[in-house]
């Protein structure tokens, strides 16, 4: 895909690995995702619309990205720069007018915010900050009991959170996470068998049928 003066050039394959790049949807906006995951973690937001302020360490152009932390902008250079302005951060470096080169502040009026240039009045360069907001936490959806098929959910007991039958206490099944050697539970979304695997914070529970079905769970969430 070409660029023009506004728009970055999208990658059609991995910079890191080389494979292929699928479009996924996360929880803040599509991405682009490499089919080599969980191997190869990077990723290209496509959630952000690109802005005409450049970055002030690579001159790439700015885009808005969501996050945790709120919105954002990032340089579209990214993951080879990592330039990204947070106006919630209370220690963050300057970005700069595009017509005139001053500095730009967030500003606030009649409760709208937006990024203005200090240059004001005599420059009127403005765009629009609008906070995405707080989304509607999806659902999980826990596999069934394969002792008598109810539902299982969440819990937490003297050895953590696991998963119990909700027919307790006519079915005591049980699922832990942190223990070894329990009876398997299948995906809800397409029954192959359910793994614990090793993540970067600790243990989750992921589909065995993985890369074809994507479906997890963490109980520590």
């Amino acid at each position: 895909m070409k660029s023009n003066e506004n728009e970055p050039d999208i990658p059609e394959k991995c910079p890191q690995c080389g494979s292929d790049l699928q479009e996924r949807e996360g929880k803040y906006g599509k991405f682009l995702g490499c089919t080599n995951f969980p191997e190869c973690r990077y990723t290209y937001d496509l959630s952000g619309d690109t802005t005409n302020i450049k970055c002030p360490d690579c001159g790439k152009n700015l885009r808005f990205r969501s996050s945790s932390y709120g919105r954002f902008l990032s340089c579209s250079g990214y993951p080879d720069c990592k330039f990204a302005y947070n106006p919630n951060f209370t220690e963050h470096r300057d970005v700069f007018c595009p017509n005139c080169g001053k500095v730009l502040e967030m500003r606030t009026i009649d409760g709208e915010k937006y990024l203005g240039c200090t240059g004001h009045p005599d420059c009127d360069f403005k765009l629009d900050w609008v906070d995405v907001p707080e989304q509607v936490e999806k659902k999980q959806i826990y596999p069934k009991c394969p002792k008598c098929g109810s539902e299982l959910a969440k819990r937490r007991g003297k050895y953590g959170i696991f998963l119990g039958c909700v027919n307790y206490p006519q079915c005591r099944f049980a699922f832990n996470p942190e223990f070894e050697k329990q009876e398997d539970i299948f995906c809800p979304e397409c029954e192959k068998v359910l793994q614990v695997k090793m993540g970067k914070y600790g243990k989750f529970v992921s589909c065995s049928g993985f890369p074809d079905c994507r479906y997890t769970f963490d109980l520590r969430n």
